[in-house]
């Protein structure tokens, strides 16, 4: 053993390594004494610092309690150098917004890394539905799966004018935007998982918090446009831009952006009657995506009316149990229900012997969740294509006719390429409408409402030279609008807005269905003849393009079936009614002169 030992130090000291080994352990107990003797003063660690940040940022408040100042520091998670004893140093390499996507995806998924991913590929960081209805029904693209959204933009060297309409009109909105880029009084959106996930913000030695109970103004910010689903649901309809109401020498009902104007309509009963926000319905893989490319809202959605009022319930796996933790108002159980699409845990909908319990998550505040009853309304054949929208909403925001101006020797900000470029748009709008909404064949194959999804009437002045088009397109949804009461059988079965065929005069004459519009297309200078509110003609002739491939108006055949009902919903107007129980038989019984209608 001995010999052993007496080798090994002579190869040691033949090639001097143990002079290294000296001269490495003296300056390793340097380092440790500098590092951990606590001299006191400005650039000196204390023993308990997590980071040299906290020595000149002191008094740090921490972004939430998940993620405490005192444990993780700020390095971890602005960058920089951490142990640096001056601000140039210290600051070098540091990033003041590590929630932006690409920095997100080296600070955050140190422990975020899975969510991190399905952000990257979720429908409000690619845009990819906007995107691709815009290309397909401005006839650039004959596909409504042709891009990827914002990432193909940016490749992109020379764009069309349905894309370059995308940069300059519709991605203001995207996740990732930066910040930085929006003027003083505008709406900041953007700045990656804090866009959502910011509650309040922070200024000196206050960090800005964060927290998953995210508020639906955070929704609000980018949910205002479009088809307004954010709006509608706080009972906010966007007006004609008038500047009503007038009150005491001012404007009263002025929006955030301060450009547009609104009335106050019903807000949806979860709004209204439980203080609902956005989130206490939508799942976390609703909104920040599943890990897979989806091109279209309906695909990456995952909560459905009856995941709540139908709901299923089984044993709170791993997720829902992280979920329930970090919100900490819930009570804790051990059955919850889950969505029925992709199984997503609904920690706050729980059993409680016979009583649904739904607890709102921004404070925990508890609520007996009605279930769907198999009364007649709810569990008629005549009726088992109809989409929960169809009959519980009460409006929604019908904006017809956007006149679309393009002037070619204009400039305007692009928000992909974040600066001015050549091209200008302007928005105009022939009338918006809010009651009776449209119902057709939606992208679930259900009768839903539809709204102009958008009617494009273009004007573009190009240098000298002025071109023309136009993209009439409906589009199906569900408007937020939901109330208790459902819709009248008169209003869907013997409106014509409601049938799609326009607000006007309706009739029947000689079995036939006759219809008068209001609205002259012709009179109006449209370059087409049919009403710009008519979605459909009586004989079942569809105006007006959709942006799915499932979606449609009624057929001839649907709409003189729709209209023959209302002959008997004039006396037989209660769903109780047994004329209802096989309607398809009491039609029988009633033209073969077996009922008391016709005595």
């Amino acid at each position: 053993m001995d010999d052993i030992l007496y080798l090994g130090f002579s190869v040691l000291k033949r090639y001097n390594i143990l002079r290294y080994i000296s001269y490495l352990s003296f300056f390793l107990l340097i380092f440790i004494t500098i590092l951990y003797y606590p001299k006191g003063g400005k650039g000196a660690i204390k023993k308990e610092s997590v980071d040299q940040c906290v020595v000149c940022h002191k008094d740090m408040s921490s972004m939430d309690d998940a993620h405490q100042v005192e444990i993780f520091g700020c390095a971890v998670c602005h960058g920089g150098n951490r142990w640096a004893t001056n601000k140039k140093d210290a600051h070098r390499f540091m990033v003041k917004n590590p929630a932006r996507l690409e920095h997100a995806s080296i600070f955050c998924s140190k422990c975020h890394k899975e969510i991190v991913k399905r952000v990257s590929k979720s429908l409000m960081n690619t845009q990819s539905g906007i995107l691709n209805v815009l290309k397909y029904q401005w006839k650039e693209s004959n596909s409504l799966n042709s891009t990827i959204g914002i990432k193909d933009i940016r490749k992109s060297k020379q764009s069309s004018l349905a894309e370059d309409h995308f940069r300059k009109m519709c991605a203001a909105c995207h996740i990732d935007q930066d910040e930085k880029v929006f003027d003083k009084g505008m709406v900041k959106r953007g700045g990656g998982c804090s866009d959502c996930h910011r509650v309040s913000k922070g200024s000196g030695n206050k960090h800005a918090k964060f927290s998953t109970k995210i508020p639906t103004k955070n929704c609000l910010k980018c949910h205002n446009r479009s088809n307004r689903i954010g709006l509608s649901y706080i009972g906010v309809f966007e007006s004609e831009g008038y500047g009503t109401p007038y009150k005491n020498g001012n404007f009263t009902h002025k929006m955030s952006d301060g450009r547009r104007f609104y009335y106050k309509l019903p807000a949806d009963i979860h709004h209204t009657k439980a203080g609902l926000d956005c989130i206490d319905c939508h799942t976390e893989k609703g909104v920040m995506g599943d890990g897979r490319v989806h091109k279209h809202m309906e695909d990456a959605e995952d909560i459905k009316c009856k995941d709540c009022h139908k709901a299923k319930f089984k044993k709170i796996d791993t997720l829902g149990k992280k979920l329930l933790y970090l919100n900490g108002n819930i009570t804790e159980s051990n059955i919850i229900a889950y969505t029925r699409k992709f199984s997503t845990p609904l920690y706050n909908i729980q059993k409680d012997n016979n009583t649904t319990l739904f607890y709102r998550k921004i404070d925990g505040k508890k609520f007996n969740l009605k279930q769907m009853k198999d009364k007649p309304y709810h569990s008629l054949l005549i009726h088992k294509r109809l989409d929960c929208s169809a009959c519980h909403s009460q409006w929604m925001p019908s904006c017809y006719g956007c006149h679309e101006v393009y002037i070619k020797k204009g400039k305007q900000f692009d928000w992909v390429s974040k600066r001015v470029t050549k091209g200008q748009w302007q928005e105009f709008r022939s009338f918006l409408r809010w009651e009776h909404p449209s119902l057709g064949i939606g992208y679930n194959g259900k009768i839903m409402p539809f709204a102009p999804g958008c009617q494009v009437v273009g004007t573009i002045f190009k240098d000298k030279m002025v071109e023309k088009f136009h993209s009439m397109a409906m589009a199906g949804w569900d408007p937020h609008t939901t109330q208790l009461k459902s819709r009248s059988c008169e209003d869907c079965h013997f409106n014509p807005a409601s049938l799609g065929l326009g607000r006007g005069h309706l009739d029947i004459k000689n079995g036939k269905i006759v219809f008068e519009p209001i609205y002259d297309s012709n009179a109006s200078g449209m370059p087409f003849s049919y009403p710009i509110d008519a979605f459909v003609s009586e004989e079942g002739k569809q105006f007006q393009s959709t942006s799915r491939k499932r979606a449609r108006s009624f057929n001839k055949s649907e709409l003189y079936k729709i209209v023959e009902a209302y002959k008997c919903i004039i006396c037989h107007n209660s769903y109780d009614d047994k004329i209802y129980k096989d309607f398809n038989n009491s039609k029988k019984l009633f033209y073969s002169g077996k009922t008391k209608c016709l005595k």
